[in-house]
Parts: C-alpha cells; structure tokens; sequence
C-alpha cells in the first residue's frame, strides 16, 4: 500500500521527482485505516510494504498519521508488521523512530549510493553528506528496524577502488542486504538531461534496462563514463563478490543482531499473526536443511548465536539469514554476467 508520493530532495539519477514531483501528497488518516482494514478483513496477517518512495518525505504528513496507525495496530492485536523506504534523515528524529517502533515497522530501505562526498555532490544527494553513516544505520537498528541499503557504482567523481569503500562501509554499518547497481541514466531525470547536453548518452540510448534476463544489476552504464567502463565493471564485480560471499554475508547478520533492540512491539510475535510466524519459520528451516545444506550451518550457528546473545532479535536474525536463500545464488548470476560484459569491454578497449 502507498501513503504519500512524491519526495523533497534533488537527487540527480532519481526519476521519482519527474514522476511524482517534488512536494510530497499524502491519503488522509481514514483512507489508509480503510485500506488496511479491507487487507485484515481479507484474511491476510504478516508484512504489508508502504511503497512510498520516501516515507518520510512529508514528515509532518506521516507524524500526524502514525498515532492513528498505533491504536489501529494495537485495537486488532498488531496483526501486520510493516516495512517501507525512507531517507537517512530518518535517523534524525528518535520520537518518529519511536513511532515507527510502536506501529510495528521492522524493516527500511535507505539509498546511501556511496560513502564518497565528492560523489554525493555530483549526484545532487546532499542530504547524505557531513553524516556519520554507520552511526546513523545503528541508530534505526536500535528501534528494531533492520536496514536494507542502496548502493551505485559508475557515477561521475569516482575514484578507483571505489568498491572496496562501498564494501568497508556495507560492513561497518552491518547491512546484510545491500542492493547494489550500475547507474543507469533514466529518461526524463536531470541525470539524463545533463548526459545528453555532454553529448554522452550511448548510441541507441536505451529507455529502459534490458531485463528479459532477470537480471536488474549489470544493465547500466548507458552512457560514456568519466573513467575506463572496464575499471567500473571490475569494481563492481569486486563489491559484489565481496559482499554476497557467503561467510561475510553471515558475519554482517550476526554483527547486525549486536545493535537490533526488539523488545518493542515490532520485536514480539503477537498472537493475531503468531501461528502464520511459526509456519512461516517451520517450512524456512525446512527448506534450509534440505534444499540448501551449504548454508544450514551457517544459519543454524546464526540462529544459537542469537538465543544466547540477544533473543529479542531472533525473528530479525531468521528473517535476514532467509534472504540470502535468494540473494547468494543471485550474485552468482550477477557474477556471471559481469564476467561477460567485462570481456566485452576489454576487447572494444584493445
């Protein structure tokens, strides 16, 4: 479900802000009670997403609304936990992360795009630069929201070995899952406009990512780069390596489980969802141990580790180390296709 649309900042790559502009337009309170009325009513329990580009972009909007969310939650016993994406000034305010923490919210995706100012400037991310990212990711893990991040590789100020940062810093703030990609020029977006006046967009400039495939991550660089394509194309690959190996993956999960608090409510199994949870938990580990024994170590030494050292975040532990069911074997077609294209670009190179 959506809340708001529309997002205050001026990120170069976005084409949210052409979409849906800049001055965020938000449901009222009974419209969104009505909606997730109509999903209890339908029988479902468990994650509803807030597909807001930026939940947080109208933050006096989604302030008003929350109370409203709470005593909804709370009346029909929290029957749904929620997840959305949001700006790092989420970390900003410790009364909203509160409230996000009373409604039930466990998870957020947050675009850093890089730990390099001299990028952020370039790409117009302002909001991100002066800030202590680790501490900040810490900070709304201490509310009991896991983070998932994004991440862009190819965009204009780079400096070599990039990927290495991104990874240093994916590690530091203990993000299990970060999504990371190649920038691709979008239509319509400053990105775009720019690139076309520097006479930079590729031949055939494509409208949208070839993704017939499946694969979403090694479809950009649509454009001339500032440095060799073939450099970028092995950074990238370094950083994906690098962070969707197995043992650091589940290093970054169990570093995650030292900082995640979930003695909330959004921590608890309540009763209205509690048989879904344990389904849900029964067929995952029963999926592990017998469709990915190269992993039912790992999450079974994960999942002891937790019990022993902080129970309250069991559910956040199981839930992340399932991603990977997904993600590891992902990377390796990532891999695969970027082993391609690298090849391709030595050759046009030589």
């Amino acid at each position: 479900m959506q809340f708001s649309r529309g997002c205050p900042f001026l990120c170069e790559f976005c084409d949210i802000i052409e979409l849906y502009g800049r001055v965020p337009r938000t449901k009222n309170t009974q419209q969104v009670l009505d909606e997730l009325q109509a999903i209890y009513e339908m029988g479902h329990r468990g994650v509803v997403q807030f597909v807001d580009d930026n939940l947080i972009g109208n933050k006096k909007a989604v302030k008003a609304f929350l109370p409203h969310l709470i005593a909804w939650q709370k009346e029909h016993g929290y029957p749904f936990v929620f997840a959305t994406e949001a700006s790092l000034n989420l970390a900003d305010d410790d009364k909203f992360l509160g409230m996000l923490r009373d409604a039930c919210f466990v998870g957020v995706f947050i675009g850093i795009e890089s730990p390099d100012p001299d990028v952020l400037i370039a790409a117009r991310k302002k909001q991100n630069i002066g800030r202590d990212i680790p501490a900040e990711i810490h900070k709304i893990q201490s509310y009991g929201i896991f983070v998932l991040a994004g991440f862009i590789i190819g965009m204009d100020n780079e400096k070599p070995g990039c990927g290495e940062a991104i990874a240093d810093l994916i590690e530091d703030c203990a993000i299990p899952v970060a999504i990371v990609s190649l920038l691709f020029a979008l239509p319509g977006t400053q990105l775009t406009r720019r690139l076309e006046r520097e006479g930079r967009l590729s031949t055939g400039y494509a409208i949208v990512a070839d993704v017939s495939s499946g694969d979403q991550c090694t479809e950009g660089l649509n454009f001339t780069t500032l440095r060799p394509e073939v450099e970028i194309l092995r950074d990238y690959r370094q950083l994906i390596s690098r962070i969707f190996d197995k043992e650091a993956f589940f290093a970054r999960v169990t570093a995650s489980v030292a900082h995640i608090n979930g003695s909330g409510v959004n921590g608890k199994m309540h009763k209205s969802r509690f048989w879904k949870e344990v389904r849900d938990a029964v067929r995952m580990m029963w999926i592990v141990a017998t469709r990915y024994p190269q992993i039912r170590g790992d999450v079974f030494r994960l999942l002891g580790h937790t019990a022993r050292s902080n129970p309250d975040a069991l559910r956040h532990a199981f839930f992340q180390a399932g991603l990977y069911v997904h993600v590891g074997p992902y990377s390796q077609h990532v891999l695969s296709g970027l082993d391609r294209r690298i090849a391709t670009a030595q050759r046009t190179t030589e």
